[in-house]
């Protein structure tokens, strides 16, 4: 597949590109932007994720102050990844996924669907429910989380 995969987890992030009806849409119950069958293999602690490669910067986007923690939502950029996350001060190793965008193929290793494989390779993981999009139009997703082809 030739085109990016983006998943991105119901924290208030928004797709590029609204999904406007129900054809527009599919529904993957078990879909999760963090294990599962068709989630990411990410390190169990936060503070791992740095060195997942060469960080190239890091934006934080938003500091939420909680009784007695605080809830940092913050992207980390690496060449070919943007990773999303919400890291927590009082659980430094936990991390929930907003969003991740793939551009090239060395992060593979990372998803189930792989940058530069046939998209026949991605609709054939998705099951019947991807058969009638030849060309990975339509976006995946559970109720929290969901999957575009870009």
């Amino acid at each position: 597949m030739t085109r990016r995969a983006v998943c991105a987890a119901a924290l208030g992030v928004t797709l590029s590109g609204s999904v406007t009806g129900t054809e527009d849409y599919v529904f993957v119950a078990s879909l999760r932007c963090m294990g599962g069958t068709y989630g990411l293999s990410l390190p169990d602690d936060a503070r791992q994720l740095p060195a997942l490669g060469t960080l190239l910067r890091e934006e934080t986007s938003e500091v939420e102050q909680w009784d007695g923690y605080t809830a940092t939502r913050k992207t980390l950029f690496f060449d070919g990844l943007a990773l999303g996350v919400v890291l927590f001060s009082h659980e430094p190793s936990h991390v929930m996924v907003t969003h991740a965008e793939f551009s090239t193929p060395a992060w593979n290793h990372l998803m189930p669907f792989k940058i530069g494989q046939p998209t026949g390779a991605a609709r054939a993981l998705l099951g019947p429910r991807a058969d009638s999009d030849a060309d990975l139009r339509r976006t995946y997703g559970s109720e929290g989380d969901s999957v575009t082809f870009q």
